[in-house]
């Protein structure tokens, strides 16, 4: 039995095909069988050598299966469902053992479809167990494997805003945030606000695409700014603290885009003591500024994020699996024609999420 996978051979060219041996689980870990592999934003990165990553990889970080070989005695067995927190450590410090593998004390970078080969490939070798979260039934094998990254993305960042919307919210009633982009990380992050921020809290989406716009409609949020190539940035900055009510700002907002432009319009959007969460990486090596006697006047909070950590992937799980939050639009497609989707959601042709169905 062979397994096919989709290897990165050259930066900025298609992928290769090729056939390998089915791996065996190592010690401590597991095999697993991909079923769904999601194509992600950083994976275009990747792909064009942005994040400069071995070659010869097999790409691919959004992963659910079912376990395929694993040692005895493990809390899994073979035929599990999984999704797979892909940010690996050491395994060892004190970080690692409570779940924040992606803040590893040694600095080791374990990451699936990364550092090491994803899931891109029928089947996954996953270096330590614990990596392993059980999918419910009532969760959907093509949602779960967006949940590790770009559903635990949308999660924290919310999660982060959330102690700066609650402290507002004991002082007014009349209380917005902004999110910025309404791809498939905001329209998880749309969701994710209106279930975690205090009732009454309105969630206001802005992007460059009228359709994507709509379907941030439909995912629940209460106002949708379009902020295209013809909208100046006063005119936007004026129509978002319109939207905002009648504190005539927002008192968080997420950037699920992060270029110099999004960056400099929160700014002028924040509330005095609002709170900025960077998530996007579109930006790539551009800088953002602010001034910064305004910056301390109005007592503005920044913060950034990269993913979370494993426990809150277990918390999100249990948070799909009540069927209070419904996955962006998926679409499938095949294991060969990965780097053509990766091309389209370069573009921006992607809406919602694309996974790969193997």
């Amino acid at each position: 039995m062979a397994r096919r996978s989709m290897r990165l051979v050259e930066y900025g060219k298609p992928f290769q095909l090729t056939k390998e041996e089915v791996p065996t689980a190592p010690k401590g870990g597991a095999v697993v069988k991909t079923e769904y592999a999601g194509m992600c934003h950083s994976d275009v990165l990747i792909m064009d050598g942005d994040f400069p990553m071995p070659l010869n990889t097999v790409m691919g970080h959004e992963i659910a299966g079912t376990v395929h070989d694993i040692e005895p005695g493990e809390d899994l067995k073979v035929g599990d469902r999984v999704a797979v927190y892909w940010q690996g450590g050491c395994g060892e410090c004190s970080r690692c053992e409570v779940g924040e593998t992606i803040a590893c004390l040694k600095d080791i970078k374990r990451h699936l479809g990364a550092m090491e080969d994803g899931g891109f490939s029928d089947y996954v070798i996953v270096p330590d167990t614990r990596l392993l979260v059980k999918v419910p039934d009532t969760v959907a094998m093509d949602t779960a494997c967006l949940l590790p990254c770009s559903g635990l993305t949308a999660y924290n960042a919310v999660c982060k805003m959330l102690p700066t919307v609650q402290d507002f919210a004991k002082h007014t009633a009349d209380c917005a945030v902004l999110l910025v982009g309404a791809g498939g990380l905001g329209l998880w992050g749309v969701q994710f606000a209106k279930q975690l921020l205090p009732a009454g809290v309105r969630v206001i989406s802005a992007d460059v695409d009228n359709v994507k716009l709509a379907t941030a409609r439909e995912a629940g949020c209460d106002e949708a700014l379009l902020w295209g190539k013809d909208v100046d940035d006063d005119t936007a900055v004026a129509a978002a603290k319109k939207a905002c009510g009648g504190l005539g700002a927002a008192v968080a907002a997420i950037d699920f885009v992060n270029v110099p432009e999004t960056f400099g319009r929160i700014e002028k959007i924040l509330a005095p003591g609002g709170m900025h969460v960077l998530v996007g990486l579109l930006g790539v090596g551009a800088s953002g500024s602010v001034p910064l006697m305004p910056y301390v006047l109005n007592r503005h909070q920044m913060t950034s994020l990269l993913m979370g950590s494993l426990p809150q992937l277990k918390d999100l799980m249990a948070l799909v699996a009540q069927g209070k939050i419904k996955p962006p639009p998926i679409s499938h497609h095949p294991l060969e024609n990965v780097y053509d989707v990766l091309q389209d959601l370069k573009a921006g042709k992607v809406e919602g999420r694309a996974v790969v169905k193997l």
